[in-house]
């Protein structure tokens, strides 16, 4: 198991890069393409619009509500590592989706390749790993997947998206 974990993000990345070179421009295929499915076939991340550089305000245009500021440079205690690397700022924020109201997160990026690079493999992470939850006695909790059930790769955005990437896909649509 171990060794597959030091593989992961390589795996990833490599793989988002040769479908990068092998997806086409046209616009038939629309403007996003999914790029990987989990065990039980459900979407959990996309690449979509390249060639955009998006703000908050755009999003906030688009409909998430409250966005707060978090700290783009945040260091793990544990490893040292930076959490975000490269991301030059982050926030979040819900969206009242037509799955009710969801939260997402947004680390943004210089532009669309450092997305790639720096944040595919932070969230790959961050949708696989467990956390703990419920209970309210130290112990009592059990350990669930993370409320991000997916990501989109949005221009030079990281959409980190509560549940399944149809929250991620409502907010991005709704960008003029």
């Amino acid at each position: 198991m171990p060794f597959k974990n030091k593989f992961l993000p390589l795996l990833i990345i490599l793989s988002t890069l040769f479908f990068l070179a092998c997806s086409s421009n046209s616009e038939a295929s629309g403007p996003c393409e999914e790029s990987s499915k989990n065990d039980d076939e459900i979407i959990t991340s996309k690449i979509c619009y390249p060639e955009k550089t998006y703000t908050i305000a755009d999003f906030e245009a688009a409909g998430l509500k409250k966005p707060k500021s978090l700290k783009a440079d945040a260091v793990d205690k544990k490893t040292g590592e930076r959490i975000t690397p490269e991301a030059i700022e982050a926030h979040i924020g819900f969206y009242k989706s037509t799955m009710g109201p969801k939260d997402i997160e947004l680390r943004f990026y210089k532009n669309h390749q450092d997305a790639l690079e720096f944040g595919v493999p932070v969230a790959e992470k961050t949708i696989s790993i467990p956390s703990e939850a419920g209970g309210a006695v130290k112990g009592a909790g059990t350990f669930a997947k993370s409320s991000y059930g997916a990501y989109a790769v949005t221009g030079n955005v990281i959409m980190l998206c509560q549940v399944q990437i149809e929250v991620c896909d409502e907010l991005v649509n709704g960008i003029k």
